[in-house]
């Protein structure tokens, strides 16, 4: 059965920033903290609530504690995939990425986008994010999400990873994302630079790029 889903690209541009807010198709609002586990003993710091889950399908633990019932919903269920554990600490680190920066990417409760932020071990202003959210319309893959955001994003052309179709794009010249499908959900991957000396679009394009290529054996077709 097809799903209704509401549009909101700014909730997941407050997670995220510009590069994934396409993957923003719905989001009810409940508040709440996401608290990153490695500052559980942090002054002022909120431990996760009783009976909410706090690991993947596979049952590994988050890395941060999750104060949201309906982190997993049915706008992102369309894949197993979890970003916050299938990037394991070494592979965050190898990309110069900042392991215990990870922040889970979700604002507020029900929203569309799930998934992890990094900090760039250069430049801790610049990060990688990863996350998930379910297609409208999962029938017409990844061509009907593209002309669907038409007006929003700057498509480049597409490329293949490993046999696998991903589409990547931005929204403005310090970031972009490649989107590859999983399920009847949408992976984006994306990488944004801040800084007088970012680096030019098309390098920025290739980092997100060359993520994606190290975790597309993890992400199910």
């Amino acid at each position: 059965m097809q799903r209704t889903l509401r549009s909101n690209p700014q909730r997941l541009l407050t997670g995220l920033g510009a590069g994934v807010l396409a993957l923003a198709l719905t989001s009810c609002s409940t508040a709440g903290v996401a608290v990153p586990s490695t500052a559980s003993s942090s002054v002022g710091a909120t431990p996760a609530q009783p009976n909410i889950r706090q690991t993947d399908e596979a049952g590994h633990a988050l890395p941060f504690d999750n104060q949201f019932p309906n982190r997993w919903s049915i706008n992102n269920d369309g894949t197993s995939y979890e970003p916050c554990t299938a990037v394991e600490p070494n592979t965050a680190r190898q990309f110069g990425l900042i392991p215990e920066s990870v922040r889970d990417v979700a604002a507020s409760d029900f929203q569309t986008a799930r998934g992890c932020k990094w900090k760039f071990r250069d430049d801790g202003r610049s990060s990688l994010s990863q996350a998930v959210g379910n297609l409208m319309q999962p029938e017409k893959g990844l061509a009907g999400y593209k002309q669907q955001y038409a007006a929003t994003m700057e498509w480049r052309p597409d490329i293949e990873i490993q046999g696998r179709r991903a589409i990547v794009g931005s929204t403005m010249p310090s970031e972009c994302t490649v989107f590859v499908a999983s399920g009847a959900a949408i992976v984006g991957t994306g990488v944004t630079r801040f800084g007088a000396e970012k680096p030019p679009i098309a390098d920025i394009c290739e980092s997100a790029i060359d993520f994606l290529r190290i975790m597309i054996d993890n992400i199910p077709e």
